[in-house]
């Protein structure tokens, strides 16, 4: 059976979730990569942060982009949710507290999924002197979702 996901799953999709992969394209030329992110519920945006490099010389200069997280099993068991949405680089205070929540909420899920040791989220968060980080939120203008569920 295939389905479409309601504004409310596709929520808490995102909740449950922190890995996806964004798009964005500059001078008709399409870059998708994977990437770390929080659902920020309050503010219904995507926070993340990366080193400077070609994804953000791109986002810069076209802030439009499409973000897709998915969920998938097997062939006949998965979900996915496409967010399209709007880059914002974060400075200051912003960032500060946004790269708080981040840190917080992913500590917190990779916890509870024991995926990961949890100290090993600081060195992900670790800021080095070898290259700029930039903490950003993409503002999600629009999502829509769907799943397959194999009957039987």
């Amino acid at each position: 059976m295939v389905g479409i996901l309601s504004p409310q799953e596709i929520q808490r999709f995102l909740q449950k979730h922190y890995i996806g992969t964004i798009s964005c394209c500059f001078h008709d030329k399409p870059y998708a990569v994977p990437f770390t992110f929080l659902y920020d519920e309050a503010s219904h945006t995507l926070v993340s942060y990366t080193a400077e490099g070609k994804k953000i010389d791109i986002l810069r200069k076209n802030p439009q982009v499409c973000v897709a997280v998915t969920e998938i099993q097997n062939l006949s068991n998965w979900k996915s949710v496409v967010i399209e949405g709007r880059y914002q680089e974060l400075d200051g205070l912003e960032a500060v507290e946004a790269i708080k929540l981040l840190i917080s909420k992913l500590r917190k899920r990779i916890n509870d999924q024991g995926l990961q040791k949890v100290e090993q989220i600081e060195d992900f968060a670790r800021i080095s002197h070898s290259s700029r980080k930039v903490i950003y939120r993409i503002e999600i203008q629009h999502t829509s979702g769907r799943y397959e569920l194999a009957e039987g």
